[in-house]
């Protein structure tokens, strides 16, 4: 039976209360007791964690206790829980600033009477949840306590101090969506973490540790794990009862309309065709059983219809066919939807998700009600396609994105590691947010592992986008591994992390093998070669060029991976070396060796015709990295915390060929075990500096950032091949009083000369404008140049797979000496990267010669 806490206040009358800034959560190796009077589950779940989490720091944990002593944490919902509000009112807190907010929290500390209090008091029972949880980071918590096994350091003290704030997410729906499990996260749960003999039921026990996860987050959405080889969320046993425990609102795919997983729920011999042209009433009451599951719970429904899986919707042949039939479904799900028992139609979440094919029927006329969310995509590679117009901007249902850090398709997957520019994240969720999508932001995470940080990244933009600045991306990754790490070689690992990232960004480690994937043509030519799958190619990184820019690209990974190894073993405390494993130090070594894998491959494909023992040479240098991916793999899979995280790491999804061993010329068993190692031919070293603006080898080139004019702009730290991307707004012309980049360069030759131009290959804001710059040599004509690359175009694949746009123009400089040039963006904003003069016209490369200069 509930307590009545009348008693306490006739007590607390005439009390004097102090409102003040500190509180010690544990004392002497002792945590105080927590006061909860109401029945809400996740504000419950969320004590049961606290409890929990304080075990590991301290002898004595917290308690949940029905008394009022000194050092007790009170928690509750004002605006529900009437105990909550009569002790509010009696120590005169101000709750006004919780009013109207969604999932927000503030925590209050006061003294009465010599005892001291701590509220922790919440506009809902997520945002209660949210402030508990905010204890135990303050106590030394990791959000991946137990996801990257972060162990925390046991304390006999801990005080806090509040700020009496409202805390309260930007966005409204943040979440996440597990997709491509089929390699990592499924087996790992089916298997290793929670056996069944279901094959392919991910099953409570695992989605208890995702929901706790995002809880730790301040997330709130989850989208589940829906290929063909999983069961479907809804039919495993006790999956729908953990999601409203921990208070995640339940949501689906593009291509999961009304909440239910084709892949595995529709049954073309229960149902027929998933049709809706003809077979319209089955497909309807398909989407209404799932209603009635639904009844109860939290959920934000998809709506609008494709095809079974990610595949456009059957039975439509033209985009005006695909329109019609896309109004039909939507008007046909909102009715049932009224009908569902959930409220006011107006008042359920709803979300439509104009992915792929499905843009293209919107923008050939879909009415959409204006209170249905309208989720923007990105390109599946980080660069999000479009985002509302003014005029959709006023609609009641808002705006959201569904982004990727993680993808299986064209042109290539990336779906071994976490290499996406958090500054590139930065960028594009922030033009999203300035463009009004604040309603919903959806992260495709891929397995989770091993993209903890980029998903925490996301989700803290998400809970507070005025924490983040285009300058303050270093900052944000310095102090989570300041945290992660309990300040252990926090600048060194920092350092490393920049340079992981910045050559990420010259090229993915699954893009090494230049090649693609779901090339048509070739299964046509091929029909074995079911998934298109082109061979691994000759990179475009030079061997002879700059420096060699194969050597400098595996020289830069060596010189990271070594500096991890040497943190590892010396500096990194044994409770945290998985940890750091997991969270830097896999990622940075295997990508190391990939480099070296296929580069050397290439060196010894060169090599073979002329120097067969060098050819050799490389050979084994290659058959060595592959060697240390799979040791690496192993590591992780097998030898870390007992096998915890057996089959959570595969280093070759789907089986593609940039992961198959290195591909190496015939040579002669000798060569391959020398007793001597050949001479190893010399490359000029590199000359050319950051901000060189005189000619050497026959170029000039530069960062963007190296302008000299007085321009008031935003340079962006860790976006592109720079690492210092300037962002350019448009000019109405071009003259000097407008927005431009202006820089001097020192010529010694004359005549035709290539500019290339390097910016971030954004889309048009709005999908319906051009992307173009005009580059300006002296007083000559502006040379317009487009940066526009039509979605699935060769030109498009080129810029997502160098994650770069490099445009060529050719001009004239008719005299060596001094001259300026000026960049203006013309259309849009520009976020422009580098910038060349190349008068050697014939010399291939991959790579600007800039060497690169993160900045400190």
């Amino acid at each position: 039976m509930k307590r009545s806490i009348i008693p306490l206040i006739i007590i607390l009358l005439g009390q004097t209360i102090y409102a003040q800034q500190k509180f010690n959560l544990i004392s002497n190796n002792k945590a105080g007791a927590v006061y909860y009077q109401g029945n809400e589950k996740v504000v419950n779940t969320a004590i049961d964690m606290l409890i929990s989490d304080s075990k590991l720091i301290c002898d004595q944990p917290f308690s949940l206790n029905n008394e009022l002593n000194n050092n007790t944490i009170v928690v509750g919902i004002p605006d529900q829980e009437p105990d909550i509000k009569e002790l509010v009112d009696r120590f005169k807190l101000e709750i006004a600033d919780l009013a109207g907010k969604w999932d927000a929290y503030k925590i209050q500390a006061v003294e009465s009477n010599g005892d001291n209090y701590l509220f922790i008091l919440g506009s809902n029972p997520r945002g209660v949840a949210y402030g508990i949880l905010e204890l135990s980071r303050q106590m030394g918590i990791s959000p991946w306590v137990w996801w990257a096994d972060v162990v925390p350091d046991k304390k006999e003290n801990v005080t806090i101090m509040t700020d009496e704030k409202v805390h309260a997410p930007s966005v409204q729906y943040r979440g996440i969506f597990l997709n491509d499990e089929d390699w990592a996260l499924m087996p790992w749960s089916t298997r290793t973490f929670e056996p069944t003999p279901v094959k392919g039921a991910i099953g409570p026990k695992t989605y208890a540790k995702i929901c706790e996860l995002l809880l730790r987050l301040r997330a709130n959405t989850l989208w589940p794990a829906m290929h063909e080889c999983t069961v479907p969320f809804y039919f495993t046993e006790g999956n729908k009862d953990v999601s409203d425990k921990y208070g995640i609102i339940m949501g689906t795919s593009h291509c999961e309309p009304m909440m239910r997983t084709n892949t595995g729920e529709w049954d073309n011999a229960k149902y027929g065709s998933y049709n809706f042209l003809t077979n319209r009433e089955n497909v309807l009451s398909y989407w209404n059983e799932r209603l009635a599951d639904v009844s109860k719970t939290e959920n934000i429904f998809t709506m609008g219809m494709r095809g079974i899986h990610d595949g456009r919707m059957q039975g439509v042949k033209t985009i005006e066919d695909e329109a019609k039939i896309l109004q039909e479904v939507i008007n046909a799900q909102r009715e049932l939807l009224k009908n569902s028992g959930k409220g006011d139609v107006s008042s359920i979440p709803q979300a439509f998700i104009p992915y792929k094919e499905v843009l293209k029927a919107y923008d050939a006329g879909v009415e959409l009600p204006e209170d249905i969310t309208l989720v923007w995509c990105d390109d599946n590679h980080g660069y999000i396609m479009r985002l509302s117009d003014p005029e959709e901007q006023k609609r009641s249902g808002g705006g959201g994105v569904y982004y990727h850090v993680s993808y299986w398709g064209k042109p290539h997957d990336y779906l071994w590691l976490g290499s996406t520019q958090p500054a590139l994240i930065y960028t594009e969720m922030k033009r999203a947010w300035d463009n009004n999508a604040r309603r919903m932001w959806i992260l495709n995470v891929g397995d989770i592992k091993p993209n903890e940080y980029l998903t925490e990244f996301f989700l803290d933009m998400a809970w507070n986008i005025d924490a983040f600045a285009g300058d303050k991306i270093y900052a944000h990754q310095r102090e989570w591994l300041h945290t992660t790490f309990k300040g252990k070689a926090t600048d060194k690992i920092n350092r490393i992390m920049k340079q992981y990232y910045h050559l990420s960004g010259h090229r993915k480690p699954e893009h090494m093998a230049w090649n693609k994937v779901e090339d048509w043509e070739l299964r046509r030519q091929n029909p074995t070669n079911r998934q298109g799958l082109q061979p691994v190619k000759d990179s475009e990184l030079s061997p002879v060029h700059f420096g060699d820019e194969m050597e400098r690209r595996i020289q830069a990974f060596n010189s990271i991976t070594l500096l991890s190894e040497e943190i590892f073993e010396n500096e990194i405390p044994n409770e945290l070396k998985p940890a750091y494993f997991q969270l830097i130090h896999y990622q940075v070594a295997a990508s190391s060796a990939m480099s070296r894998k296929i580069l050397y491959a290439q060196k010894s494909r060169l090599s073979a015709e002329n120097n067969v023992e060098l050819a050799g040479y490389y050979a084994r240098l290659a058959t060595d990295a592959y060697n240390e991916i799979t040791a690496l793999d192993y590591t992780y899979n097998k030898d870390m915390q007992s096998g915890k995280w057996d089959l959570m790491m595969d280093m070759k999804p789907r089986d593609l060929p940039v992961f198959q061993q290195p591909v190496l010329p015939d040579l002669p068993k000798k060569v391959l075990c020398p007793t001597n190692n050949p001479a190893i031919p010399k490359m000029p070293a590199l000359s050319v500096t950051a901000g060189s603006s005189v000619e050497g080898d026959r170029m000039i080139a530069l960062n963007a950032c190296d302008f000299i004019n007085n321009l008031q702009t935003e340079v962006i730290e860790g976006l592109g091949h720079s690492g210092r991307t300037v962002r350019l707004q448009p000019s109405k012309k071009i003259d000097l009083k407008q927005p431009h980049l202006e820089y001097k360069v020192s010529t010694t030759s004359k005549g035709n000369v290539k500019i290339k131009v390097g910016t971030i290959p954004m889309h048009p804001v709005h999908g319906n404008s051009e992307m173009r710059y005009a580059i300006v040599i002296d007083n000559q004509k502006p040379i317009e140049v487009s940066t526009s690359a039509e979605f699935l175009s060769d030109k498009w694949a080129e810029n997502v797979l160098r994650n770069q746009s490099l445009t060529i123009t050719e001009a004239n400089i008719p005299e060596a000496g001094e001259h300026t040039i000026r960049i203006y963006a013309l259309d849009e904003e520009l976020l422009v990267d580098q910038l060349m003069l190349e008068f050697d016209l014939e010399r291939k490369h991959y790579l600007i010669p800039v060497k690169y200069k993160s900045n400190q």
